[in-house]
C-alpha cells in the first residue's frame, strides 16, 4: 500500500489493524477502527468490510471510504505484483467510467472524460458538472402545498384552524394554498448532497465551483435523508435532466455517516461490488466492439428464461453475457477471483452446464482476470447428458489480462471474441 498525504491504497480481501503489537498498519489509527465499528452498528450488513480484532478485513468491494480527513482507497487486485497500487487504480477508474459509474448508469459519453484522480473526485467532478448545467438550463420551478396565516384571502381557508389561530388576529386568513417555486424535494436533495461533498471535497479548485453554484442555488428547505426520501421521487419531463444528479446524490448521501458530536470521524463509503463491475466492463466493452471484427457479434447481458417454478415463485437462469453468431449462441460468465491450480468450482462448472442445457447452446466460456496462457483445454460435457443430443458440449475456463488490455479495448474485445472462435472451431 502507498501513501499520498492522508490518502492510502489497500487491496481487496486486505486485513489492517491499528497499532498495538505485531502486524499492525503504522496509519491506521483507533479512531479509524472506532468509525468502522459505528458504521457496522448502523449498518449490521454491510458487505464491504467486517471488523476483526483491532482492525478490518476488506472483502469483494472495491471503491474508496473516508473517514475524517484520512481516505482509504480499496483496489481490485488479479494478479501476484507487488508496488502496483497506481495501476490498478487506473484500471478501477477506468472500469467505472466504461460502465458510466455502475450506479450512475445514466452518465454519458462526456462524462468519461473526467480527469479524476481517485473515486471521490471522479463522482464529485460528476456531481458539480451536472448540477452546473442544471442551473445553466434553469432550474424547475414545482407546485406545493401550503397551509398558514396570510394577510389575505388566498387559497381554500381552513376554518377550524382560522377560527381558533385568529380570534384576535381578525385581519388574518388561515389557508390552504398552492405555491409554485423552487424550494421542492429534487433541490433539496442536490443541496444536501452539496453540504456533504463541501465537508468532504479536498480539491481547492473543486471547492471554488461548488461556493459559486451555491451563490446561484435558491434558498430550500434543509431535510433529512434516508432511503424513503429517493423511493418517492417520481421521474417525469421536467425532472428528467435531474436524474444523473440525484444518483449520485442518492450514492452519497445514503452511504455517508456524520459524526455528529466531533466531525473528526465522519465517514462516506462508495463502494462497487467488483463481481458486478467486472461482468458489467466486459459486457460493455464487448457490446462496444462487436461490429468491429470480421465476424458480426451480437452481444447481450443479463437474458433470461425460466428454469424452475412451483406455484408461488419462480427461478430463472441468467448468464452474464450471451454472444450470437453465425447462428449459433455462446455463453459467457464472469467470475472476479484468483482459481487455485487454474481449476474452476465444481458448482461454476455445474452452473455452466445448466446454461448450455436451457439455452441450446454447445460452447460456453468461464471468464477470470488473469493470464491468457492459462487457458484450459476444451472442457468437455458427455453428450449423453444432454436430452436429444449427439454433440459433446463444451466449456473453456478462459482467463484475459485486464492490465494488458487498460489502454486497449478493442485489443481486449477482439481476445474474448477470438477465444469464442477457436471454441468453435475445436468443437468442430
Amino acid at each position: 500500500m502507498s501513501k499520498n498525504k492522508t490518502s492510502y491504497r489497500v487491496f481487496e480481501y486486505q486485513s489492517i489493524r491499528y497499532p498495538s503489537g505485531k502486524h499492525h498498519c503504522s496509519w491506521f489509527k483507533k479512531e479509524h477502527f472506532d468509525a468502522f465499528s459505528a458504521y457496522k452498528h448502523k449498518n449490521e450488513n454491510t458487505p464491504f468490510f467486517e471488523l476483526i480484532d483491532r482492525g478490518v478485513r476488506f472483502k469483494s468491494y472495491v471503491g474508496a471510504i473516508r473517514i475524517g480527513k484520512t481516505t482509504i482507497e480499496v483496489l481490485p487486485k488479479a494478479d501476484k505484483e507487488k508496488g502496483n497500487e497506481n495501476k490498478w487504480q487506473e484500471v478501477l477508474l477506468d472500469m467505472l467510467k466504461t460502465c458510466h459509474l455502475l450506479k450512475a448508469k445514466k452518465s454519458g459519453e462526456a462524462n468519461l472524460k473526467l480527469k479524476a484522480n481517485s473515486v471521490f473526485e471522479l463522482y464529485f467532478e460528476l456531481f458539480v458538472n451536472e448540477v452546473e448545467q442544471l442551473i445553466r438550463q434553469g432550474l424547475i420551478k414545482k407546485y406545493r402545498k401550503k397551509e398558514g396565516n396570510r394577510n389575505a384571502l388566498k387559497g381554500a381557508l381552513v376554518f377550524s384552524k382560522h377560527i381558533t389561530k385568529n380570534i384576535v388576529h381578525k385581519e388574518k386568513f388561515y389557508v390552504r394554498y398552492t405555491d409554485y417555486n423552487k424550494n421542492h424535494i429534487e433541490h433539496q436533495i442536490l443541496f444536501e448532497a452539496l453540504l456533504a461533498i463541501q465537508q468532504l471535497n479536498t480539491s481547492s479548485l473543486l471547492s471554488d465551483r461548488i461556493g459559486r453554484i451555491m451563490l446561484d442555488f435558491p434558498i430550500v428547505n434543509r431535510i433529512k435523508v434516508n432511503e424513503k426520501t429517493f423511493s418517492t421521487l417520481v421521474e417525469n419531463r421536467k425532472t428528467a435532466p435531474y436524474q444523473l444528479a440525484l444518483d449520485i446524490a442518492e450514492l452519497i448521501l445514503l452511504n455517508y455517516r456524520p459524526d455528529i458530536k466531533s466531525g473528526s470521524r465522519n465517514l462516506l463509503a462508495i463502494m462497487f461490488d467488483m463481481n458486478v463491475l467486472w461482468e458489467e466492463y466486459v459486457y460493455r466493452v464487448l457490446r462496444k466492439y462487436q461490429s468491429n471484427f470480421d465476424l458480426k457479434y451480437n452481444v447481450l447481458a443479463q437474458q433470461k428464461k425460466k428454469f424452475w417454478s412451483t406455484t408461488n415463485q419462480t427461478m430463472n437462469l441468467k448468464p452474464d453475457v450471451l454472444i450470437e453468431v453465425n447462428q449459433k449462441k455462446y455463453i459467457i460468465d464472469t467470475k472476479w477471483k484468483k482459481v487455485k491450480n487454474n481449476r474452476p468450482e465444481d458448482q461454476d462448472i455445474r452452473q455452466m452446464f445448466a446454461y448450455n442445457q436451457v439455452w441450446k447452446s454447445n460452447q460456453s466460456i468461464l471468464l477470470y482476470p488473469g493470464e491468457e496462457s492459462n487457458d484450459s483445454d476444451l472442457g468437455v460435457y458427455s453428450s449423453k447428458l444432454f436430452i436429444n443430443s449427439e454433440t459433446d458440449h463444451h466449456c473453456l475456463v478462459g482467463f484475459i489480462n485486464v492490465m494488458k488490455y487498460k489502454d486497449d479495448k478493442k485489443g481486449f474485445a477482439k481476445t474474448i471474441f477470438k477465444k469464442i472462435v477457436n471454441v468453435e472451431h475445436e468443437s468442430g
